[in-house]
């Protein structure tokens, strides 16, 4: 084995967030710098490690790697618009809380955990308590920072930031990243359902091994492959019907459709649905064959995702706590947040409401998995904050794997629009 795959092995081992450098690699693995340089340009072209502006070279997950969405250190320097003074070799690592420190340091004691975040200002005691306490420390209004301080954040592994920015515009910041950073926790996609371990067929296979590989996995549709397992077609029972035996795979697939591991569960669903799949194969960012996604699992998975949610507030959760049902109609009271810059309700509000009620409206008749599939819209009057609006929905056509629901929108026994949703159902 040569240098440069000895030391992109030894990278590829290191744990996710570990630094890297080109000094470090060289006296390591007894290597020139060019040799060290070479080899971790190419682990950044493989995915196993990020250049970060404030953080360095860091060993990161590889492709193929699910990672949940976290927020590091090294984020939050970025939310923060932060310098990091000391520490780097910490800022990759999750943080657990953030503590506003406004108080004397015998108080401040007992607020202190593991990886927390300390944001403090002119304070020499409270950032070196902090330190030795394993939180890092997030000094703002742009003060000095003692030299002692920044050494024992370099000894200790442990961030040292400061900003320009004051508490309330940090611990805001911060807030409002923690939000995101759950609602993206919640977000299913298709990393987390996908099989990775399933039968594939080569491109140069015939029938006869497809029909072989049916009887003994008990599936009816395969990825095909070429010998670089980039995923060239798909084949299913449909595709071999009155097809000799010895016709190769390569001759009867047909051309796929794949889904790649970061695209969301609810967008791969939709689109397996409108094209009619059971299976599609799952690809990693270089388009290798990583696995396959069923149908079922991804209906599974969305209806799992509803009862189990602990996501953030979003907008959807704002609107849809406003929207009551009162007989025949859904009610809803117009709020400062739904109305656009010249005062009137936002388009995206009259939609989100519309879909909300459409799956509503579904689910009473016990249609679970609802991905709306269009919206035809059509405005007549304006409304402002404090109006009430009265949405009657009607079901105009309904199927097996679809229907049209029509909602018009009033205000004060004036219409307001009328939108017109495709729903598809499962």
């Amino acid at each position: 084995m040569s240098k440069h795959e000895e030391i992109l092995n030894y990278i590829e081992s290191l744990e996710i967030g570990k630094q890297v450098s080109v000094r470090g690699i060289a006296n390591r693995m007894s290597v020139a710098d060019g040799t060290a340089y070479r080899a971790i340009k190419e682990a950044e072209t493989r995915g196993l490690v990020a250049i970060n502006d404030r953080s360095g070279t860091v060993r990161v997950a590889n492709k193929g790697q699910k990672v949940v969405n976290r927020l590091t250190f090294g984020k939050l320097a970025v939310v923060a618009n932060a310098d990091v003074l000391g520490g780097l070799s910490g800022l990759e690592v999750e943080f657990s809380r953030f503590v506003i420190s406004a108080m004397t340091l015998e108080a401040f004691q007992h607020y202190l955990e593991p990886n927390g975040l300390v944001i403090v200002g002119d304070r020499h005691d409270i950032q070196a308590y902090s330190l030795r306490q394993q939180n890092a420390v997030l000094v703002t209004g742009g003060f000095d920072v003692d030299e002692d301080v920044i050494a024992y954040a370099n000894k200790m592994g442990i961030p040292l930031l400061r900003t320009s920015y004051d508490t309330f515009t940090v611990a805001s910041r911060i807030s409002h990243a923690l939000s995101n950073e759950l609602i993206k926790k919640d977000i299913l996609t298709v990393a987390d359902v996908y099989h990775q371990r399933r039968a594939t067929l080569r491109e140069e296979d015939t029938v006869k091994d497809f029909l072989d590989l049916v009887k003994k996995t008990n599936s009816s549709r395969f990825a095909v492959l070429n010998r670089y397992r980039v995923v060239v077609g798909v084949i299913a029972m449909r595709d071999v019907n009155h097809v000799p035996n010895d016709t190769l795979v390569g001759r009867v697939m047909t051309f796929p459709n794949v889904a790649g591991l970061e695209m969301t569960v609810a967008s791969c669903s939709q689109k397996m649905i409108y094209e009619g799949y059971d299976m599609m194969p799952v690809v990693n960012p270089d388009h290798t064959y990583a696995g396959i996604i069923s149908k079922s699992d991804l209906l599974q998975s969305l209806q799992k995702a509803q009862e189990e949610s602990q996501v953030s507030r979003t907008f959807s959760d704002d609107i849809s706590d406003h929207l009551k049902e009162s007989g025949s109609a859904f009610q809803i009271t117009v709020e400062p947040s739904m109305i656009n810059s010249v005062g009137t309700v936002s388009s995206g509000v009259y939609i989100e409401m519309v879909s909300l009620i459409a799956r509503r409206v579904m689910e009473k008749r016990r249609r679970r998995n609802v991905i709306i599939e269009s919206l035809n819209a059509s405005f007549f009057n304006t409304a402002q904050i404090d109006n009430v609006l009265e949405i009657y929905p009607k079901i105009i056509s309904e199927s097996r794997l679809g229907a049209l629901i029509d909602c018009e929108i009033y205000c004060v026994n004036s219409i307001v629009g009328k939108i017109l949703v495709n729903l598809q159902l499962s």
